[in-house]
């Protein structure tokens, strides 16, 4: 019983910690020129995610229109678990992979490749997370990115310049999110 309410303790305590970690980047982070870019006019993007099997009809998507447009796309790849799965291979120029290895106690990233995407000014930011994942929240709003783009939740501290419908599927998220850039000039 009171290893229980140590536990309850420690774990109100982090997630205390972890918001006031989210206020203070976000207070950094307001400082950053935000300009809009569409595909025609971005030259880099760079895409975080949770891991999920059904995200691939997503990727294979962004993947089409970077190619379509000459963009240089780098995906971030979040496994919300202790260690990457056997078989993930090594981090590309293109493909990063964390898991919460590589986040310190609370969950704030702490790799040179993570901070590399952070530092880098991507055109475009594209954050496919659905739900609230503390350590792509971070990244997200510590980003460099120019035009941070997401999906709607009641969860996260919505850090971004343009947001989509978090329960669209993965057609209808490309869809609106091809036909929305393509309005802006």
């Amino acid at each position: 019983m009171h290893l229980n309410i140590n536990r309850i303790m420690f774990g109100y305590i982090k997630n205390i910690l972890k918001n006031e970690c989210l206020k203070s980047v976000t207070i950094r982070a307001k400082k950053r020129r935000e300009v809009a870019y569409n595909f025609e006019t971005a030259k880099t993007m760079g895409v975080i995610y949770p891991f999920d099997v059904g995200m691939s009809t997503i990727l294979d998507a962004l993947n089409d229109i970077a190619q379509r447009y000459d963009i240089e796309i780098v995906f971030l790849i979040y496994f919300p678990q202790e260690k990457l799965p056997v078989g993930i291979s090594e981090n590309s120029p293109s493909r990063i992979f964390f898991s919460d290895n590589e986040c310190n106690w609370f969950g704030k990233p702490k790799t040179a490749a993570i901070y590399s995407f952070i530092n880098t000014k991507f055109n475009i930011l594209i954050d496919l997370s659905s739900k609230f994942w503390f350590p792509l929240q971070y990244i997200t709003i510590s980003s460099h990115a120019d035009f941070k783009i997401g999906r709607i939740s009641e969860e996260t501290n919505n850090p971004y310049n343009f947001v989509l419908s978090g329960s669209a599927s993965a057609e209808r998220f490309i869809k609106d999110l091809e036909t929305y850039l393509h309005k802006i000039k």
